[in-house]
């Protein structure tokens, strides 16, 4: 089994080599503070000593002198600590860019079920909090826990340096034991804190499907039905998290006072050596400042790492994504689409989705360049999935495809999807413009490009009824639009990128009889400068049909039917019940 933070690690090293220059200074500041205040115990023995060895008269210039490096120090933390704040919110948003395009980045490279596989609302959020994380773990705690692990090392020296071996090796124990329990104790808070971090995705889930799918949930008054289902994943984060709490409040006051009755100790000892004339009082006051520092700094390092925990969680979460497998193995895409219109060509091509019936059984199928072809078949037969293989969002078990003689596991997934136009049954529109809809289907399309594509999508009237025209903003996902509006707009889109080869997934599915026929007559004007690809199971005498199949759906197999009209013999002896 894969190490599952063999990801995380290679993708912190990655993060750390490409921002390297920031976090060298963020890290050297840090440390310059950390030596600073490895350096106060020094000046804290010598005021205390000052003030017990003489008058205090004789103590007034060495005392304020004292005092003013102190100040000096304090000031210089303060200075070099503002500017690290500084240092760290630059890098942590030069890092939120990075991941913000690397996201994006990396969303074109994964396979479509990917993203179907989840709640968008609940993959937003959880990535969103990953983001977060990251830049609090990067830009912060681990200059922080670097800072804090030299000033541990550094004091632990001065204290071998200066003080008896006995002190320091009880107190480095009675601090090695405080680490300990709190690293278990951090386990432990780090497996509920993925508990929660689950919980949270399922209530994130919950609340996403419950907004995008309140028009379902109303229409059905299902309302308490899914208040239910919510509280059930809400009760189960409420015990995780009371469970969490519980363990904390026992433990952390439990580990507290065992490390302060723990430091007695090694006071104790300093106090007989003292008594017995075997140690100095200048000495014993460094080890009282310098063990106190040194339990602070590894008490930090040790709340450090459990906050860590959390961000941990982030991190992985966020390698697991940035290292996903691409949808296919590019390795061998060294061929090109055919600059024009091409032929298409199934041989014996076997398919079915994971888990599901086989969809395709050693099918063939011949679509001509510049033609119009239709498939018909049953809802559910598997039209679309030609769709899906075509532009490689799943791969063929068996049997090739091929466009103008070129297998298309040879030409890469963008150059396929940029050079093939379709319109499915998923009419997405976003919540921008009229004119930023369509630009999708191509950037550089200018407004007399735009205002051609929307006529010949019969939007015209559409067009009319918008206050600010093609700057329209629509409503989300358009809503405040017609099933036919939505499946125009998407047809524009088709027209205006002008692909050398258009898909058209049930086109007349939402549309009125005149609109049908309008379609149908730029589709036959098409094929002059297209191969075009209709999947319906109803038939439109407007359409002027090159080549028509049948998707047999219980055959998995696309058999070729006669273009003269007869009885529907045929039809019934295909399997197409149309």
């Amino acid at each position: 089994m894969t190490d599952p933070r063999g990801p995380m690690r290679s993708w912190i090293a990655s993060i750390i080599i490409s921002h390297h220059i920031p976090l060298v200074l963020i890290l050297v500041l840090q440390l310059s503070c950390g030596v600073l205040a490895s350096l106060q115990p020094l000046y804290y023995q010598q005021l205390v000593s000052l003030v017990a060895g003489g008058p205090y008269a004789d103590l007034r210039t060495p005392g304020i002198a004292l005092l003013a490096q102190l100040g000096g120090i304090y000031v210089a933390i303060a200075v070099l600590q503002g500017v690290s704040g500084f240092t760290g919110s630059s890098f942590s948003y030069k890092l939120l860019k990075q991941l913000q395009t690397n996201f994006f980045e990396q969303t074109s490279h994964l396979p479509l079920h990917y993203f179907q596989r989840q709640s968008a609302g609940e993959f937003f959020t959880r990535f969103n909090n990953d983001i977060g994380q990251a830049q609090r773990f990067f830009a912060d705690l681990l200059p922080r826990a670097i800072r804090e692990l030299i000033t541990a090392i550094v004091v632990t020296v001065i204290l071998f340096l200066t003080c008896p071996a006995v002190l320091v090796i009880s107190a480095l124990g009675i601090v090695g034991l405080t680490t300990v329990l709190v690293t278990i104790l951090n386990r432990i808070m780090g497996r509920y804190a993925r508990a929660q971090r689950a919980g949270w995705s399922e209530v994130h889930r919950v609340f996403d499907e419950t907004v995008q799918g309140i028009d379902t949930i109303k229409t059905q008054g299902a309302e308490g039905m899914q208040s239910r289902h919510f509280e059930i994943q809400t009760a189960a984060l409420r015990k995780t998290s009371v469970k969490a709490g519980a363990v904390l409040s026992v433990f952390s006051p439990g580990i507290e006072l065992i490390s302060r009755l723990g430091g007695l100790i090694p006071l104790a000892m300093a106090y007989f050596l003292i008594t017995n004339g075997a140690m100095r009082l200048e000495a014993f006051l460094l080890f009282f400042f310098y063990a106190t520092l040194l339990q602070m700094s590894v008490s930090q390092l040790t709340t450090l790492f459990g906050t860590a925990q959390t961000e941990f969680t982030g991190l992985r979460h966020l390698a697991a994504f940035f290292s996903e497998s691409p949808e296919m193995d590019e390795g061998h895409t060294d061929s090109t689409m055919p600059e024009g219109p091409a032929t298409i060509e199934l041989s014996g091509v076997t398919f079915q989705y994971p888990g599901g019936r086989r969809i395709y059984n050693r099918t063939n199928m011949l679509i001509p360049a510049r033609s119009v072809t239709v498939i018909r078949g049953d809802s559910g037969s598997g039209k679309s999935t030609l769709i899906n293989l075509l532009l490689r969002f799943y791969p063929v078990e068996q049997g090739l495809i091929t466009i103008g003689g070129v297998d298309i596991r040879r030409i890469p997934p963008g150059e396929l999807r940029k050079r093939i136009g379709v319109v499915t049954q998923q009419h997405f529109i976003f919540q921008e413009s009229l004119r930023a809809n369509l630009l999708i289907a191509k950037p550089d399309a200018t407004d007399p490009e735009i205002l051609h594509a929307i006529e010949r999508a019969q939007l015209g009237e559409f067009l009319g009824r918008l206050p600010q025209g093609i700057d329209t903003i629509m409503d989300p996902r358009g809503k405040g639009l017609s099933a036919g509006e939505r499946q125009r707009i998407c047809i524009a889109r088709l027209l205006l990128r002008g692909s050398p080869i258009m898909i058209l997934d049930e086109p007349w599915s939402n549309l009125d009889f005149k609109s049908r026929i309008a379609l149908a007559d730029v589709m036959n004007n098409c094929r002059a400068g297209a191969t075009v690809l209709v999947l319906s199971h109803e038939r439109l005498p407007a359409l002027a049909v090159d080549r028509l199949y049948c998707l047999d759906g219980a055959k998995g197999v696309f058999i070729q039917e006669s273009l003269i009209e007869n009885d529907g013999r045929a039809e019934r002896e295909s399997g197409c019940k149309l």
